[in-house]
This record gives C-alpha cells, structure tokens and sequence, in this order.
C-alpha cells in the first residue's frame, strides 16, 4: 500500500518520531510511506495515516474517498465541549483509531466508536540514557536537597490534583524542593495556594519548557510526580523512568497502566495530599528503594519499544486492505 503520513506538528524536538518509525520499518512489510504535514496538501496514497487530530488532513482523506487511521493522544477530559465534540466526531468519522492506553480506548468507546474499530498502540519512547545510569546512581543516594518535580497543563481540570501537591509539600519536614512545570488558566490560582500555604523558596513555577529543557529537570530531580491520569498516557512519566527518576502518581485514569505501585513507582490515591507525602517520606527514607525504582523504571521503558507501536499501528492499516 501507499501510505501518507502526516506528522504531528507540535512532536518534540520538530520531529514526529511515530511516523519517522513507521516509515522506517514499513518498507519491510510492504508498503511504501510518504511525510508529509496536512498543510503541504494532499497526495496519492491508498491510506493515511494522521498523527493527533488534525482535522484538515482527515477531511482531504474523506473528500479523496481515502481511509484514515487516526492516531489519538489526548483524552479530552476536562478539555472544552466543543474540542471534544470535535474529537468525538473525526473518531466516528475515521476507519480505525490508534489509542495509546487501554483508558483512553475506554473514553473513545463512550463517545460512540465501535470498539471493532479501536487499537491500542502503546506509546514507544526509545531515548534512555543508560550510559547516565552511574551518575543518577549517584544522585539518588545523596542525602541532601529532596528535589521534585511536577508538569502539565494547569486548567480548572488539572488544579485540585497539582493544589494537592502544594498540601503535601507544604507538610513535609526534609529538605525538599518543587519545580512545577506547566502553564494553563488555573497558574494564578495554583500560584495563590502556594503564597497561602507559605511555601515562598520552597516551590518554583518554571512556565511551559521545551522538551528537552524538561528533561533536564526529570534528570536533576528525585522524583516526579504525575498529578493527575487524565492523559490518554502519562508520557512525562515514561520520560522521567527514561530519565532515572522514580515516579509517584495519582492513581488515576491511564497512570495505574504504566506505573505499579512499588515495582516502578508508586502510587496515591488522587487528591490525598496526606498519602502523596507519606509516599514522597517513603521514597526519601528507605534504603536502596529509589534505585529499585529507578532500574525498573528502565526496564519499563526498554517494553515500551517501537517495534510494537508500528506493528500495532501497520496491523490496523492492513486490516483496511482486508476490507477492502
């Protein structure tokens, strides 16, 4: 088959690493891939394949009478109505829709979709720095300077999860330290609950950072914290396990798929700013479990390869073939 792939525009770094994977391996199972971004127009092609919702490549397929596989990231929980119509609405529309966990598979099925028409396609991420693994060995074990790290976009949605990451701060009694990465509506109010708890040098907002500046944060911290599941995946968190730094997540939505509470990570009860900080005390006062952690959180990366992501992804564009 011919395939179009049209990358996403907002990737990391300027590159769609999902599509460049696929091109790569496709030619192996026969089939010949073109990139090209939806604003460069549309081109022959027996499918295509579109990497997040970009609404004006999935029309060109349907005016070209062309089937689409629609590769979703974004849950669209707390996201406005009128996005998640939309979302809703180009799913319905698609001939397959590529999901990165088994949650969001959950929330495309309630808007409508055939669940027949559904494939979970784990989310790949092959940049482990094992090569580091000594320095963040380390790391973890000085004793001093507990730093953390949290991210994400900061709405109405996301505010109660990230506030109770202020409470548990707040109540800790080591020597720790909270960057919190992000931007969205809600930073003014997240802002005010950390004046009003009297946190001042202990909490500092970063804004919204490019990926790899992130990164360096996830590299330098003792922990990261996913406040919230709402994501189609927790992607930062995978990042940070990349990263050699242990995870604490909000047992929520799609983190319970990636993060298993003390094998790689651990977990607390959403909004529980009481259980987060017995969580965080844990992990700074037990002996030799943050680098249990940290070596899991490898192996978990290392499962999350991209062989699977495009076979899974190859397999749904084959079954078209089949159909057709």
């Amino acid at each position: 088959m011919r395939l179009l792939l049209v990358p996403d525009p907002s990737s990391p770094n300027g590159e769609d690493a999902f599509c460049r994977e696929i091109a790569a391996r496709a030619p192996a199972r026969g089939h010949a891939c073109e990139i090209r971004p939806a604003s460069a127009g549309p081109a022959e092609c027996d499918a295509l394949i579109v990497n997040s919702l970009q609404t004006a490549a999935l029309d060109a397929a349907k005016a070209a009478g062309r089937p689409a596989v629609l590769r979703l990231i974004d849950s669209y929980v707390g996201a406005p109505e009128s996005a998640r119509a939309e979302a809703e609405r180009y799913a319905k529309s698609s001939e397959r829709v590529l999901v990165p966990s088994l949650y969001l598979k959950g929330i495309v099925a309630g808007w409508g979709v055939d669940e027949a028409r559904i494939r979970v396609a784990s989310y790949a991420y092959d940049q482990i720095f094992a090569q580091q693994i000594a320095l963040v060995t380390m790391r973890a074990a000085r004793p001093s300077g507990f730093g953390l790290v949290t991210a994400g976009l900061i709405d109405e949605a996301t505010l109660p999860g990230l506030e109770a990451v202020l409470y548990a701060v707040s109540s800790l009694r080591l020597d720790c330290h909270l960057a919190v990465l992000g931007d969205g509506s809600a930073l003014p109010a997240l802002k005010a609950r950390a004046e009003a708890l009297m946190l001042g040098g202990r909490v500092t907002f970063l804004g919204d950072l490019p990926h790899p500046k992130k990164m360096e944060y996830l590299r330098a911290a003792k922990a990261y914290i996913e406040p919230s599941g709402r994501q189609g995946f927790p992607s930062l968190a995978l990042h940070a396990m990349s990263e050699g730094c242990p995870v604490i997540g909000a047992a929520s939505g799609s983190v319970p798929e990636l993060v298993k509470d003390g094998v790689n990570g651990l977990l607390y009860e959403p909004g529980n700013a009481r259980q987060l900080a017995e969580q965080i005390t844990t992990l700074s006062s037990t002996q030799g479990l943050s680098l249990k952690l940290i070596a899991e959180g490898v192996r978990t990366v290392e499962r999350h390869s991209w062989d699977a992501t495009v076979a899974a992804a190859l397999d749904a564009v084959e079954e078209l073939e089949v159909a057709a």
